[in-house]
């Protein structure tokens, strides 16, 4: 389990856009054309924004979003990007059709690519076009550029709207039919899911969609006559109920809703036709209440909840001095109207409910864990309790213990809630190894969330603890070689070589510059200078002795364990003249393995052995659906500490520098890879001679000794 410390609010800076609801002093016409921009909450005014790019536009906006540091906007049925750092605007590329909406999700609580991904994702439609003649467009840049999305369209179907839905690892398209119905298409890379109809009670183009912030999986739906409310990405959809009145749901009957605001700790506010405002907070199923006060319809009025979670109805009026915007505050504190609701909502029976995971992004790797805890002390008569939900339950299992905790100073019981998350869909191997399924993708994001159940409106004050889930490789895991931190003091190399670089040359006879392993085609001797401040001292291996290297497993500075999967390794300067110790057969491969020549011979370009082998082409030979077993004498390249396959070096006293690198897709998210370097020594001087010829001269100077003391002692002995 591994956590990330980075943290952004969304709520850090305020951006909001106002396209026509606000400016009572303007036409529709020409309400259409203004775009205002707040980065204070609208503490400050604020002065329309000026299209300055190439081209003339009529200026109709129909829709607008944030993407990364920029404004998306749709004006004339074409986006355009306004960077909002450097007051730029670019049109977006790619989209061939008139388009009306822009769609975007902005993940705000990290910069991990996962997260900078979500972000980057930008969907544009048409609105109530049919899904058969209009195309859905999808970037994976932030909106600088488009490609066609397949949705699989179904005749008689019609856009309402299209969502980037990360945690489920789907866009998600709200359709509607001919006869007056919707339903939601989750759209993955290996499925198309569709929800069942639910009836329309407004027209197309007066249906409304909110996706919260909190990537919680939440949908609001409403539209005039209908508000429907979805805990899970639009599976399940139910009414909003309305507390103390039996079944009534909103909108009640003769009133038709104005506005929604949502914030992203699950709290809701709804404003009818009638000035009448409920609040109510979203959880698996979504109750309001009735507020006392009446809001004033004869202005218009942006509503929106506050830092605080109070709402704030925003009024705005022309600046005719400074020709721009300003804006009238009302703040309605929700604390005090849940005082004078009827009936009354009972006070919070929760003294404390925290926990240190809340906002924190969280990474399992490859079959580890999570373990989150957090700390619940309700009042004796409390009847809520913690309830757990994980937004994909496909990625992860989920396993809660509520457990006593001792007792406040005030004589209260205090509970612990601990919580484990695992990685699910692991499939068993013919070999018998661990393997991910294809359900499961590296980058995949989920949120677990713990809510009180059963509080309705109450406890305003504790929010729900969410922490977001990472499938994928945490910051700062990689390998390591164990090493022996005397080798500097063994008299292998002298001070002076330990306090700077030094060189050392490599005979053509033993290197290959493209790594292929073609003796020969070197065409000189290779000069290298050794940095000890990237290899530190060398591993010392006697030439004699199979051997291979001590990988260890770290998280930062943290070591974790030693890694016991497959890896492969080369020879940085290209040396090939090392061997490996087990053959194809002795290690019982099953079917024909990999090897660096075949790898490194199908790469297109230049030979590069950093990629020619990893985790994501690794193929096992103890996977009988691979190729068959041709070559069983073959040397087998794949190393393994569990194994017996060693690196066999010859009689040759010199520097290897290697990368090792972890080809075991089941092992790890992460593309580990580590680079040491290795001094063979004890190796005798290479003979001038053949063995055969040095031989001949031995015995012939063995057999001339023999016959001349042969003839000395047969004279000493006549005499």
């Amino acid at each position: 389990m591994y956590k990330t410390r980075w943290r952004t609010h969304a709520q850090a800076i305020f951006i909001i856009i106002i396209i026509m609801s606000l400016l009572p002093f303007c036409t529709n016409e020409e309400a259409r054309k203004w775009i205002l921009i707040t980065r204070a909450l609208f503490e400050e005014s604020a002065t329309p924004l000026e299209y300055k790019g190439a081209g003339k536009l009529q200026g109709s906006v129909s829709s607008a979003a944030f993407v990364l540091d920029s404004l998306a906007i749709v004006i004339d049925g074409k986006l355009y990007l306004y960077s909002l750092t450097e007051g730029t605007w670019t049109p977006a590329q790619g989209v061939k059709s008139m388009v009306s909406t822009v769609s975007a999700l902005q993940c705000c609580f990290s910069k991990d690519k996962a997260c900078m991904d979500v972000s980057s994702c930008v969907l544009l439609y048409n609105l109530g076009s049919a899904l058969e003649d209009q195309q859905v467009y999808m970037s994976s840049n932030g909106g600088s550029s488009f490609f066609n999305l397949p949705m699989a369209p179904k005749a008689t179907e019609f856009i309402i709207g299209v969502f980037n839905m990360p945690t489920v690892s789907s866009i998600v398209a709200m359709l509607a039919d001919n006869q007056r119905k919707f339903s939601f298409r989750h759209i993955s890379e290996n499925r198309s899911v569709q929800t069942d109809n639910h009836p329309m009670q407004d027209p197309l183009s007066s249906i409304h969609v909110i996706q919260p912030a909190g990537m919680r999986g939440h949908l609001i739906i409403w539209s005039p006559h209908m508000l429907l409310y979805s805990p899970n990405h639009g599976v399940v959809i139910v009414p909003v109920y309305i507390m103390g009145e039996e079944n009534a749901t909103l909108p009640p009957p003769k009133v038709t809703i104005l506005q929604v605001a949502t914030d992203d700790n699950g709290a809701m506010a709804v404003l009818t036709s009638d000035g009448v405002l409920y609040y109510g907070r979203a959880g698996l199923e979504a109750t309001t209440v009735r507020f006392a006060s009446v809001i004033d319809l004869s202005k218009d009025n942006l509503m929106l909840f506050s830092d605080y979670g109070d709402l704030m109805m925003i009024q705005a009026r022309e600046d005719l001095l400074l020709r721009g915007v300003d804006f009238d505050h009302k703040v309605i504190i929700v604390q005090q109207e849940l005082t004078r609701t009827t009936p009354p909502v009972q006070s919070c029976p929760v003294e404390q409910f925290h926990s240190t995971f809340a906002g924190e992004l969280f990474y399992i790797d490859m079959g580890s864990t999570v373990h989150l805890s957090a700390v619940y002390i309700p009042s004796p008569l409390c009847k809520f309790f913690p309830l757990v939900t994980v937004t994909e339950s496909k990625l992860l299992s989920l396993d809660e213990k509520c457990v006593e905790d001792g007792i406040t100073t005030e004589g209260t019981k205090k509970y612990r809630l601990d919580i484990e998350l695992k990685q699910l869909f692991f499939m068993e191997a013919a070999d018998g190894t661990l393997k991910p399924s294809s359900s499961l993708r590296k980058g995949s994001l989920s949120t677990v969330a713990v809510d009180l159940m059963g509080r309705n409106v109450s406890c305003k004050d504790f929010n729900p603890l969410k922490a977001h889930i990472l499938i994928g490789c945490p910051p700062g895991k990689h390998t390591r070689v164990l090493k022996d931190i005397t080798t500097c003091t063994k008299g292998t190399f002298t001070q002076e070589q330990l306090q700077d670089n030094f060189s050392y040359v490599i005979p053509k006879t033993v290197y290959d510059p493209q790594h292929l392993f073609r003796p020969g085609s070197a065409s000189s001797d290779l000069h290298i200078s050794y940095s000890i401040t990237d290899y530190f001292c060398p591993i010392l291996v006697y030439h004699d002795t199979p051997w291979i290297p001590s990988l260890e497993l770290w998280n930062g500075n943290e070591f974790v364990e030693q890694v016991s999967a497959d890896f492969v390794m080369f020879e940085v300067n290209g040396m090939y003249n090392y061997q490996y110790l087990q053959s194809v057969e002795d290690a019982k491969c099953v079917s024909q393995p990999q090897n660096w020549t075949s790898l490194l011979s199908q790469q297109q370009y230049e030979p590069n052995p950093n990629t020619a082998w990893t985790r994501n082409n690794y193929k096992s030979c103890k996977d009988s659906d691979g190729p068959p077993l041709t070559d069983p004498e073959a040397q087998y390249q794949v190393l393994n500490m569990g194994t017996r396959n060693r690196i066999l070096f010859p009689n040759y006293n010199g520097m290897y520098v290697f990368t090792a690198i972890v080809v075991d897709p089941s092992y790890s998210y992460c593309m580990l890879t580590t680079t040491f370097s290795v001094y063979v020594y004890g190796a005798f001087p290479p003979h001038p001679l053949p063995s055969c010829v040095a031989l001949g001269i031995f015995l012939a100077i063995f057999v001339v000794l023999l016959l001349i003391g042969f003839f000395f002692s047969k004279r000493n002995y006549k005499k």
